[in-house]
């Protein structure tokens, strides 16, 4: 039907409002989106055959992945994390050889805190923060001079995540020994702390805490990785094999 047959030839200012046109538009734009979404979700919750298991990759890493643990900033194990598996794309994996190549000789080794973190858990970190009660004793641990709205602008946390894709990584450098367990070296923050002193050029760290960030920053981006200067435990693989495409597939081995 043209546009003449709908309306008549009045001039477009004469011509009545047509809201149930409107309403269509909607209706149908609402359709396409859940079915566009639905469709999406179906892909990404098969994981890839070019996912490995990092300590399968590499055995003598040292994993502490928090998020299996209520040892984190929401104070509990976090969705999708209840049987835990370090997952991460082949391409990242081999980059990380790489990495504890070099460290292995300085008695040294990576500590991994996240690798792929499936979809369902960035939902969970986003309903967290929109929750109004706090703890005190984790508020002071993780984010005492932020509120919780304040960690989204802060770029903490976000609806999408680049873990999510399956080449980025969280890590630390540790000590490498048969006779102690893994001792993480000092970089003057801990892990998922919001704040500035997150910051991998934060200005007010001792020597031997600027010293350690620059040895993690130096060899990751070496051997393939960005980091993010807003968590300097944080990098991504420049190259990574899926950078539009975020899954949420099992953890379980």
């Amino acid at each position: 039907m043209c546009i003449e047959t709908m309306f008549g030839n009045t001039h477009p200012s004469q011509r009545p409002f047509r809201p149930w046109i409107l309403l269509s538009l909607w209706v149908l734009m609402g359709w396409t989106l859940l079915a566009s979404r639905l469709l999406s979700t179906a892909a990404e919750t098969e994981r890839p055959a070019d996912f490995v298991r990092l300590d399968h990759v590499i055995p003598d890493i040292v994993l502490d992945l928090k998020y299996a643990t209520a040892d984190n900033f929401t104070g509990q194990v976090v969705a999708g994390y209840e049987t835990p598996a370090c997952w991460i794309t082949r391409a990242a994996a081999n980059a990380l050889v790489k990495v504890q190549e070099e460290l292995r000789p300085m008695g040294l080794s990576l500590m991994v805190f996240d690798a792929f973190r499936p979809q369902k858990a960035v939902d969970f970190f986003v309903a967290w923060s929109l929750k109004p009660d706090e703890t005190a004793t984790i508020k002071a641990r993780y984010y005492p001079k932020l509120a919780k709205k304040d960690l989204f602008p802060q770029g903490f946390i976000s609806e999408k995540s680049g873990h999510t894709r399956g080449s980025a990584v969280d890590l630390t450098l540790c000590s490498l020994s048969n006779d102690t367990p893994p001792q993480p070296l000092d970089m003057g923050a801990p892990f998922d702390f919001f704040g500035e002193a997150s910051a991998t050029f934060f200005p007010e760290l001792s020597g031997q805490q600027r010293s350690n960030r620059l040895l993690l920053k130096t060899l990751m981006e070496k051997n393939g990785f960005k980091p993010y200067t807003v968590e300097w435990w944080h990098f991504t693989l420049r190259d990574e094999p899926y950078p539009e495409t975020y899954f949420d597939f099992l953890l379980a081995p």
